[in-house]
């Protein structure tokens, strides 16, 4: 499965989520190193357009909201959350899956988990997006 739904806080699913994008940091690293410079958080931006997760893409279609996404770090790789209506959605991903940030019009990360390819359009003012991919390239170290 490419996204969880996790308004509603159910054990089996969030194990199923850490199975696919790694174990949950440490609370102890994640506040030193938040301390340091890097946090486990990123800067919040907005999700403009899903390819490759036609269900969250339909869900998100009708919307005239903006939709925020921000990501957080595992021990193998990234977390994105995405708020639609009144879901919160998650989409777990590992370093391991080709995992990527570039600068299109806006900022694009993908990734490639088997045959399937996702890759979550986003956009930002400019220093928010610089932000972001300075957070993104310090989180893949």
């Amino acid at each position: 499965m490419m996204f969880w739904n996790v308004t509603y806080n159910d054990p089996n699913r969030w194990k199923a989520i850490f199975e696919v994008g790694g174990a949950r940091l440490p609370w102890w690293r994640g506040v030193r190193e938040t301390l340091g410079g890097l946090s486990v958080g990123s800067p919040k931006l907005d999700l403009i357009h899903v390819e490759g997760i036609d269900d969250l893409q339909t869900l998100r279609q009708d919307l005239s909201e903006r939709t925020s996404i921000n990501f957080s770090r595992t021990s193998a790789g990234l977390i994105a959350y995405t708020k639609v209506r009144l879901e919160v959605y998650a989409i777990p991903m590992r370093w391991s899956e080709e995992l990527t940030c570039t600068k299109e019009e806006g900022v694009v990360v993908q990734f490639q988990r088997g045959t399937e390819s996702v890759q979550l359009h986003m956009k930002a003012s400019a220093s928010a997006e610089a932000k972001f991919r300075a957070w993104f390239e310090r989180a893949g170290q």
